[in-house]
């Protein structure tokens, strides 16, 4: 089992204390963001026993490649307007950038890689996001109840992907008494494109509650902390809500604006002890609430192991390790565990 250290990312949006506080190490001031398991460039874990030495071991040379990005995420205030494209409009665009000369490191470029990038959120804390867009008549209805009259007209007669459309070249629509989620917005982005917020699924996850968003699911995460599990991609398609570059045509030619059904998944109890997350991704997410001995035995090419609450071994809130196919552990100790398998 090699014991890993993650890569933080400090992002604007992140929070101060959250992840230190996990950790049990001293906030520095800076946000912490998210804490990146996996063999990104942008990114890359370090085994941990090879830390002091001259050279630190990467994951990457120890195990090639994963498939799949854990990440501890923690968001102070709204993430920007996003979606994240398909394998084929990956490999599109970044062959796109690559022709044109792009600098992998430019603040406009868009595709970091060729890989697409579905991922899936589990909340750790009170967790709440923009997820996908609503039906018509419950967007009529959340428009009505805002007082943004103009705005369920134009779903009325046109429905929803136009009237998101609209919102986001910068159509105005007047709102009256903003929802909750429209607020969150406001509160820290000055931008009349807030009033998407009417349009879409605003989820609320309670720990251990998740989201699936496959290619083209338009989403923000407006706060809390979480476990994300992704495609090894760090391809991000953004319209709204942010410093970053955005690209507003791109965005469109990924992103589905038509209505989605409600994207929360609920973990299925398989065991006492354990529950799967089930899906459409190409990796799989499982929790463990163990109190006592946990064996686990690695049955995939890659499997990682995350520790969120409790100590279990030597693995303690915000730890992580990686496991070769074939190995079994016997971890000591009462923790909630995840495992990330592909």
């Amino acid at each position: 089992m090699l014991r890993l250290k993650g890569a933080v990312q400090h992002y604007s949006w992140g929070d101060r204390y959250a992840l230190p506080t996990m950790l049990d190490i001293t906030a520095d001031g800076r946000p912490w963001a998210e804490i990146w398991y996996g063999t990104h460039p942008r990114g890359q874990a370090q085994v941990d026993d090879s830390l002091h030495h001259p050279a630190p071991t990467y994951l990457v040379d120890e195990v090639g490649e994963l498939p799949f990005i854990v990440k501890l995420l923690a968001a102070a205030q709204p993430l920007s307007l996003q979606t994240h494209p398909s394998v084929s409009q990956a490999s599109a665009g970044f062959a796109r950038e690559e022709k044109a000369g792009v600098p992998h490191d430019a603040k406009h470029r868009v595709y970091a890689d060729d890989r697409a990038k579905p991922e899936m959120i589990v909340a750790l804390t009170t967790f709440e996001a923009l997820c996908g867009f609503v039906a018509a008549d419950v967007a009529i209805s959340q428009c009505e109840t805002a007082g943004a009259s103009s705005l369920a007209a134009r779903v009325r007669e046109h429905g929803v992907a136009t009237a998101a459309q609209a919102v986001l070249r910068g159509e105005r629509f007047e709102v009256t008494t903003p929802s909750p989620a429209m607020q969150q917005l406001l509160d820290h982005y000055v931008d009349d494109r807030a009033v998407v917020a009417l349009l879409m699924h605003h989820v609320r996850l309670q720990p251990g509650e998740a989201l699936y968003l496959d290619a083209g699911n338009v989403h923000t995460y407006l706060y809390g902390t979480a476990l994300e599990v992704q495609g090894a991609s760090d391809n991000v398609v953004r319209a709204a809500f942010t410093d970053k570059h955005i690209d507003l045509n791109e965005f469109l030619a990924v992103a589905n604006l038509s209505p989605i059904d409600n994207p929360t998944v609920l973990p299925e109890k398989i065991s006492p002890l354990t529950a799967a997350y089930r899906c459409d991704a190409p990796f799989q997410v499982m929790k463990h609430e163990i109190n006592g001995t946990f064996a686990l035995t690695a049955n995939r090419k890659h499997t990682m192991l995350v520790c969120t609450t409790g100590r279990a071994g030597s693995l303690t809130p915000g730890s992580a390790a990686y496991l070769v196919e074939g190995e079994s552990v016997a971890l000591d100790g009462v923790a909630t565990l995840y495992t990330v398998s592909a």
